[in-house]
């Protein structure tokens, strides 16, 4: 595995995997481009925003901007998201308080070389089986996703 991004609440995160994996979350540290460990093993950036507002019934959605730090495209094959945090230390991140939805947005999606792209939302509900801690809450979602070199 390649990278050395660190999560700090909202930050960027990656893993590296067979065919590019990342996790990430809000808000972004840069580091340094790693050295790519094959065509189809990478790392990149992901961020996504941190979800308020909600209570039981409610739907929101969190944005999700894809980072690429090499000096050539890449493309966006998949994203999948999951609950990581939340900002109430009794509210816990499970699918009892918050359920991650459908992603909306196109995929693949290529991101340019050292650019980012905005690649769309993960719908985000609220059920009626939420924790009284949980009110006032705001989410944080983990969001991981695999790509492709474009054209290498």
């Amino acid at each position: 595995m390649r990278g050395n991004w660190a999560p700090t609440g909202q930050g960027w995160v990656a893993l590296g995997g067979v065919v590019f994996l990342c996790v990430g979350v809000a808000a972004a540290v840069r580091s340094p481009a790693p050295a790519p460990m094959s065509r189809d093993t990478q790392v990149f950036g992901i961020r996504a925003t941190s979800v308020s507002g909600l209570y039981p019934g409610a739907v929101r959605r969190s944005r999700v901007t894809v980072m690429n730090p090499y000096p050539y495209p890449i493309s966006v094959r998949k994203l999948d998201a999951q609950v990581d945090s939340t900002s109430r230390r009794r509210c816990r991140p499970s699918a009892r308080n918050l359920r991650v939805g459908q992603f909306h947005g196109q995929l693949p999606v290529t991101v340019p070389a050292r650019g980012q792209v905005a690649a769309g939302e993960f719908e985000v509900y609220m059920p009626g089986s939420v924790d009284d801690a949980c009110q006032r809450a705001t989410f944080r979602l983990t969001v991981s996703g695999s790509a492709r070199t474009v054209g290498r």
